[in-house]
């Protein structure tokens, strides 16, 4: 689960980059609201203190939290397992599971 969360946040981040970096984006993005990195970056932070604190305020939030990230990683987990089976079901071509060689003796 802790993967599905860091890939998300870096795809983000990715998406996020993409039009700085083309600069055909640049007329699209004049409209938009300007983005103000240290206060972004203040809020984040202060954010990320209040979620830390949520715990001690009620205890009973995190441990339902806890239990849904639990129950969603083992559906994620079966998910990714059916995912492969679909796919391997699909695209196997016939071969056995494991091949393995070996060396002929030398003297």
């Amino acid at each position: 689960m802790w993967f599905l969360i860091k890939g998300s946040f870096w795809f983000s981040l990715v998406l996020i980059t993409l039009p700085v970096l083309n600069s055909n984006s640049r007329e699209a993005l004049e409209d938009a609201p300007p983005l103000e990195v240290g206060q972004s970056m203040a809020a984040a932070v202060e954010a990320l203190s209040d979620i830390r604190q949520i715990c001690v305020r009620k205890p009973d939030i995190c441990e339902t939290g806890s239990e849904t990230f639990a129950a969603l990683g083992v559906r994620a987990k079966e998910g990714a397992r059916i995912a492969y089976q679909f796919l391997d079901s699909k695209f196997a071509d016939g071969e056995p599971d494991l091949v393995t060689g070996s060396l002929p003796l030398t003297n």
